[in-house]
């Protein structure tokens, strides 16, 4: 107890800094289901995302039987760990998050550092990282092209001064910058391997991780991606289409949108739209046939991604 100031003393604890990155421990996996190996997460047969923010290099370019994606406890730790799954693969894998220049306003000529943790089954143990920034004309400039250094332990860094090829910035809601990990030194992937606990910070120094909330995570998330499902049943209207709508909330940009539908049949369905009533505020609604009854299930999808 230190006597002056009546309050307990319990040894000196580091900073920790905020992290630029969303979903860093992989907890947030809106587009995950049943896979064809009977496991929860993504079969990637294109190029695409898992976990949300996080886009994967798919069978398609990697190679191989599959290339899976889903995440798994450790039993030990508890630690989220984002898993990814290859068969026989004749390229190399990576995983990488686009980061919105919004995100990134004041950073320019700072340094940042990006950690994280990484480890695989039949490769090297070792990852390879590139950071790029995107200027006001959408040219790329590479921050970062290396394998990056040690921290033991599984740990992995590597330090950046933030800047674009011009001197200009992008947008606010356009690509500022972007952070991607290959799986041993970006050879041939190996059969499994794993990243979790990435961090990207202001500064030099590599701060503790925390993670944040699943609630807040998946607020970040659905700026970018949502889906959802309603139960409906009203009666069409003479002589009119009928609406309905599903959502309402700001996204990064209009999004794209997908709709199916379970119930009585999908005649009734005439489609899905978006409308944009203020800012970035978008009302996503469907839309039934003239005089069509809409009984069941509605699926849809939003995508905002960058």
């Amino acid at each position: 107890m230190t006597r002056a100031r009546g309050v307990a003393d319990y040894g000196y604890y580091p900073p920790v800094n905020n992290n630029i990155l969303i979903n860093p421990s992989f907890t947030v996996f809106q587009r995950a289901g049943t896979t064809a190996s009977g496991g929860w997460g993504v079969d990637h047969a294109v190029d695409g995302y898992g976990p949300d923010r996080w886009y994967l290099r798919g069978v398609g370019n990697v190679g191989g039987g599959k290339l899976e994606s889903s995440t798994e406890v450790d039993a030990a730790t508890g630690i989220n760990k984002l898993l990814v799954k290859h068969s026989s693969a004749g390229s190399h894998a990576y995983v990488e998050q686009f980061i919105e220049a919004v995100n990134i306003q004041g950073l320019y000529g700072k340094e940042m550092t990006l950690s994280f943790s990484y480890s695989d089954v039949g490769g090297s143990g070792i990852p390879k990282v590139f950071i790029r920034s995107w200027d006001a004309l959408a040219t790329l400039k590479s921050l970062y092209e290396a394998v990056p250094t040690s921290l033991g332990d599984n740990r992995w860094t590597c330090t950046v001064t933030l800047s674009t090829a011009d001197g200009t910035v992008p947008n606010p809601n356009e690509i500022g910058m972007d952070v991607v990990i290959f799986p041993n030194e970006q050879n041939n992937a190996p059969d499994e391997w794993s990243v979790w606990e990435t961090k990207l910070e202001v500064g030099s120094v590599v701060t503790p991780f925390i993670a944040r909330q699943y609630g807040e995570e998946l607020a970040l998330c659905q700026r970018y991606f949502k889906n959802g499902s309603l139960t409906m049943c009203f009666p069409g209207v003479g002589g009119r289409y009928g609406y309905n709508n599903l959502d309402s909330q700001q996204y990064r940009a209009a999004p794209s949108c997908t709709i199916g539908f379970v119930g009585n049949s999908t005649n009734t369905i005439r489609g899905i739209g978006v409308t944009n009533p203020i800012g970035l505020t978008y009302n996503i609604y469907v839309q039934t046939e003239i005089n069509s009854v809409l009984d069941g299930v509605v699926n849809w999808t939003a995508d905002a991604e960058l």
